[in-house]
């Protein structure tokens, strides 16, 4: 059953509403994920996808450094289909495909960065091609505050912003370039001055839990007065991955790999965990 003209009444008056201290959910993001295969035409279900592409990043990795790839990941592609694109590449999203054909060269000049930083760099860019206006608009956000956050970091470890951020947009630069608390970024972008702020919070899941909210105030902004949208399909699902997360990490077995994730931060620094969606 796919919406005709637009209208989406029909599929987003069906959704629960979801709050972001919700601790027990009544729709995974698997599930609607599933739900929205039935109303949305092929096209937007591409644009759905493209925030699980990441997850196929991940397994494209593990697969390429000889690791079993993560069967917990919701991907685009299954593990085989990917498996066989890695021997032959023809069908994967352009970047994912110039990527795995760049991996064997082995005359190609090294950038430097760690494999995750190129591909992220890759897949970044290539969402900032969607046809949709919100999704262009929100990746530029994230990528902002993503690349701000690994900015701050590399001025707190005293290593080169250069070769961790990623794009090469006025903002990226004035990263990169730029000696002032702010970067020189504060007047055009309102929330580097709320990143700054929480950066310097010493609890860390009091960190991520408030760049979560501004996440979810972008998308609240985005979305308003477009009750019945694409727009509002897509924020939704994004707000349920953020909810999800979180109803995850106040589990036993969540707070145990958030407490571990904390120990790896304290101890082993890693830039390009900012690039995850």
């Amino acid at each position: 059953m796919n919406i005709v003209g637009g209208n989406y009444y029909c599929l987003l008056a069906g959704l629960p509403e979801i709050s972001p201290d919700d601790k027990k959910l009544t729709l995974s993001v698997g599930d609607y994920r599933t739900y929205l295969c039935d109303y949305l035409t092929e096209d937007e279900m591409n644009i759905i996808n493209l925030f699980f592409l990441p997850n196929d990043n991940t397994q494209i990795l593990r697969i390429l450094n000889g690791n079993e790839p993560d069967a917990s990941l919701q991907t685009v592609f299954d593990i085989e289909r990917l498996r066989d694109e890695l021997a032959e590449p023809v069908s994967l999203p352009a970047y994912l495909i110039k990527y795995i054909l760049d991996s064997r060269d082995e005359e190609r000049e090294s950038s430097n960065r760690l494999p995750e930083t190129d591909l992220s760099e890759a897949y970044w860019k290539y969402m900032l091609s969607c046809r949709n206006s919100m999704v262009r608009r929100y990746v530029e956000f994230s990528m902002n505050v993503k690349n701000l956050l690994t900015a701050l970091n590399c001025r707190k470890h005293h290593l080169d912003i250069e070769k961790e951020v990623i794009g090469d947009g006025r903002f990226t630069e004035m990263l990169k370039t730029s000696k002032a608390r702010d970067f020189e970024l504060g007047d055009d972008f309102p929330y580097v001055a709320d990143v700054i702020s929480l950066f310097e919070k010493d609890n860390l899941a009091e960190r991520e839990y408030a760049i979560d909210m501004l996440y979810w105030n972008f998308l609240d902004k985005e979305t308003t007065h477009r009750y019945f949208s694409l727009e509002n399909v897509i924020a939704f699902m994004l707000k349920l991955m953020i909810v999800e997360r979180w109803s995850k990490l106040s589990s036993d077995e969540g707070r145990r790999v958030f407490e571990s994730l904390v120990v790896r931060l304290k101890n082993d620094f890693k830039f390009s965990k900012e690039f995850n969606l």
